[in-house]
């Protein structure tokens, strides 16, 4: 792990660059207020499951690595601000309890298998602020709760699209609320944001081109063009579902 704490982590402030790890930050309790992330990892971005490396293994599948030892229980993510980049081989966001996020902005670009996810919580997702956008594979793909206070987006795509290639949600007049590229390929795509409004029609495309500057491949600076309309949808729930898939995300006790 880069950055281990056996009982609880929390970051304030600060720059984080993690360009090479196996697990990029790992607590039993993680909480992040404040601060910028940037987090390559082999397995898991974060991981809110505890133990101490080198105590033991996880054996049977979706087990962990060598030094990887889990205890049963209620493992937290709280993410209350920040900015988080996550390029996961395994997981981008594990707990084996709960993840909580209300402010910020999270970019998970999660693992081409589908025995991860970008987003893997076995004690729920709730989200009530900030903007959330995972990309993975579909297997184990999931969204935020139905419980949370801002609406979120979970879309399965038939196909896997390559890596670099955009992805743009247009509300009815036009505007960009989301334009990503993700590091790697993906078939599934979660996104949470408080532009994303009860009654308000949106329409998402892929392909094309976006000017403007990218960061993390996020472009917040508008100028997208050029794409092949997906699908057209309007949010009437707290959490709107497009395709099908995943399925295999409830129940997990993996670290």
């Amino acid at each position: 792990d880069a950055i281990h704490a056996d009982a609880s982590l929390t970051i304030n402030e600060g720059t984080f660059i993690i360009s090479k790890s196996y697990e990029g930050i790992e607590s039993t309790e993680v909480t992040i207020n404040g601060g910028t992330l940037n987090i390559i990892s082999t397995d898991d971005g974060l991981n809110g499951a505890g133990g101490s490396d080198g105590s033991g293994f996880q054996p049977g599948p979706g087990g962990g690595g060598p030094g990887q030892f889990f205890v049963p229980g209620n493992r937290h993510i709280y993410i209350n601000g920040g900015y988080t980049f996550v390029d996961a081989g395994g997981d981008g966001l594990d707990a084996n309890g709960a993840i909580e996020m209300t402010a910020g902005v999270v970019l998970v670009n999660g693992p081409t298998e589908n025995m991860n996810g970008a987003l893997d919580t076995i004690g729920g997702f709730n989200i009530s602020g900030g903007m959330l956008v995972a990309v993975g594979s579909a297997g184990m793909a999931q969204a935020p709760d139905q419980s949370s206070s801002q609406n979120s987006l979970l879309v399965f795509l038939s196909g896997t699209l390559p890596a670099g290639t955009l992805i743009s949600i247009q509300n009815s007049a036009g505007e960009e609320i989301l334009t990503f590229a993700s590091t790697k390929q993906y078939q599934s795509i979660a996104f949470s944001s408080p532009e994303l409004a009860n009654d308000e029609s949106y329409t998402i495309s892929y392909g094309g081109s976006a000017s403007g500057s990218g960061v993390d491949g996020l472009y917040q600076d508008g100028g997208y063009s050029g794409g092949t309309e997906l699908t057209s949808f309007t949010v009437s729930g707290v959490v709107t579902q497009i395709g099908s898939g995943g399925g295999m995300g409830g129940g997990r006790t993996r670290p």
